[in-house]
């Protein structure tokens, strides 16, 4: 006699629900095919940009995010920020890591890693988007330390291990001739072990005001001059940092100063006639003609300072870039030209340049600065 097996009501009520299911009007045509859905991965992963940039702290990271929101409408096109460890890391990713399209580094890391031919020929094989704007020199310390020559022979937080602090620092200590000590702790645990008297100083490059810097103690440390020495760093330029920028570090009314260095939007050099070319191209396309709205608040406030039509000397641009960047109109002959047409070719040279005008200048400096501004225009610099 055949076994009996009854079944619950439950397991009962489990495979009608899953019958009915299936018989309901529309059940398989409510399922994606894979031929469908593979079209739909394929559209989504051709209109992503990877972006690498320095740590979630960083100003470059930020700057990448409000680029990324700006874009977030365009259709078929999506800026994806990466949180990289800067400097050399962050160009090795561009060259090697198959999914990144552009990364943002300091001019001086670029300029430093050609010049050790850390990866050989560099110069063809990026090329430059735009600058983006300056990053000053961030030099942090408890109290009692008042000058850089205080931290000699210190122990100094540098970031990563050829990261942008890194190469600041060599190049800043080195200019003043002092012996250090360096450290290679991501910023967060670098701030810890300087509040905890574990190190003696801590130095980045990022954008004032830097969000990692605005929540740190009342009291107990400060921010130290950095002293230029523009022989010995032809990449950086003369700033400023104020109580404005960090109420917690500097007191009213006071400011400190600094050295500053620019950032650059990279892309690998694509022939233009490759796929990875026309995304960097159609990138380009849609983030130039929009950049003005990433002056408007609450973007960080450095955009105030960014320029698409600034070169870079002795680096190739990306060619869509240099079609998509306006260029002032300026003839040899001054007298033909609308003053809102030499005032923007002259803060464009200024710019290019590096050249910081603040307060009165004497004479001599007025007249050597348009000597430059001339010989600028009558090489046609100006209309490239």
């Amino acid at each position: 006699m055949a076994k009996r097996y009854p079944l619950s009501v439950a397991t009962i009520l489990i495979f009608l629900t899953f019958f009915l299911t299936m018989l309901a009007p529309g059940a398989y045509s409510q399922q994606a095919t894979p031929g469908s859905e593979w079209k739909l991965r394929k559209q989504a992963a051709d209109g992503v940009i990877r972006v690498v940039a320095e740590d979630v702290n960083s100003t470059s990271f930020r700057a990448a995010s409000e680029i990324s929101s700006l874009l977030a409408r365009t259709d078929g096109l999506r800026l994806m920020p990466i949180s990289g460890r800067g400097g050399a890391e962050n160009i090795s990713d561009l060259l090697f890591l198959r999914d990144i399209d552009l990364a943002i580094v300091s001019l001086d890391t670029l300029e430093r890693i050609r010049a050790e031919n850390t990866f050989p020929k560099l110069e063809r094989r990026v090329a430059y988007v735009t600058k983006l704007f300056n990053e000053e020199v961030h030099l942090l310390a408890p109290e009692k330390a008042t000058k850089i020559q205080d931290l000699a022979g210190g122990r100094i937080g540098v970031g990563p291990k050829d990261g942008s602090g890194d190469y600041s620092a060599r190049t800043i200590f080195g200019a003043s001739d002092l012996q250090y000590t360096p450290v290679y702790d991501d910023y967060a645990l670098a701030l810890l072990k300087l509040q905890k008297g574990e190190l003696d100083a801590v130095i980045s490059v990022s954008g004032k005001p830097v969000r990692m810097y605005e929540n740190l103690p009342q009291a107990g440390l400060r921010l130290l001059p950095v002293p230029v020495n523009l022989e010995k760093m032809p990449d950086y330029i003369p700033a400023n940092i104020d109580a404005s920028d960090y109420p917690k570090l500097i007191p009213a009314g006071k400011n400190i100063t600094t050295v500053a260095v620019q950032n650059v939007l990279l892309a690998f050099n694509w022939k233009q006639d490759t796929k990875r070319y026309r995304k960097v191209s159609k990138f380009i396309n849609e983030f130039f003609p929009n950049a003005g709205e990433l002056k408007k608040r609450p973007n960080h406030p450095k955009w105030q300072e960014f320029n698409m039509s600034a070169r870079l000397d002795n680096w190739i641009r990306v060619k869509a870039a240099v079609d998509a960047a306006p260029k002032p109109v300026v003839a040899g002959n001054f007298g033909s030209c609308s003053a809102a047409d030499l005032r923007a070719a002259f803060t464009q040279y200024l710019a290019e340049a590096n050249i910081r005008v603040a307060g009165e200048i004497s004479k001599t400096d007025a007249e050597q600065i348009f000597k430059g501004f001339k010989d600028w225009v009558n090489t046609g610099t100006a209309n490239q």
